[in-house]
């Protein structure tokens, strides 16, 4: 197959010089210029590019260390926060379980020095303790303060009454609701075969 190439007449080659131009080949990219290959192998589509990129950096940089700077200490005061709500579960989780214990503890007739002695075992260091007995109940409560977490949180007074019915009076009741045996009927039955009259 003959392939033909198609030349343009420039103004050279009218006369005023011998130069012919072909158009340039659509399946080939175009040659790089000199500035351009340099570029293109740094990764960079224009030769400009390294100055003005250098020059957007410099204040994405400080924008950087600007939200750091504010960033951290907000974090850590997260960071605190959640901690100390942490912790004031616990705490609280704790007291209930004091006040739990002290509950049965004095329903079951226990001193109300041991009783306390056992809350203090079981709740945070520095709660306090109140016992009181009522007819046939007994309550516990039990006090703790909770300590800021620096000047994010101020300190919370958790508290918690566990009441139980005491086992004395339940023991009382029961032995004054037993009844009475009922009298039971002492005629002696017939002999089989016979009728009852």
């Amino acid at each position: 197959m003959y392939r033909s190439r198609s030349t343009f007449a420039t103004p050279a080659a009218r006369g005023l010089g011998s130069s012919v131009v072909t158009p340039p080949d659509p399946r080939r990219p175009p040659a790089a210029r000199p500035g351009e290959q340099a570029a293109h192998e740094r990764g960079q589509s224009d030769p400009a590019a390294p100055a003005r990129h250098r020059g957007n950096r410099r204040p994405d940089r400080g924008q950087a260390t600007a939200e750091l700077a504010l960033g951290l200490p907000t974090l850590g005061a997260i960071i605190i926060v959640a901690l100390w709500l942490l912790a004031a579960v616990g705490a609280q989780a704790r007291v209930d379980e004091a006040a739990r214990i002290g509950a049965r503890a004095a329903a079951r007739g226990e001193a109300d020095g041991q009783v306390a002695a056992w809350v203090r075992d079981a709740a945070p260091a520095g709660a306090t303790v109140k016992i009181s007995r009522q007819d046939d109940r007994v309550a516990v409560t039990v006090h703790y303060r909770l300590a800021a977490a620096g000047p994010l949180v101020t300190p919370v007074a958790l508290t918690a009454t566990a009441t139980a019915p005491s086992e004395q009076a339940i023991t009382d009741a029961a032995s004054a609701d037993v009844a009475t045996p009922a009298e039971v009927d002492a005629t002696p039955l017939p002999p089989d075969g016979e009728n009852r009259r």
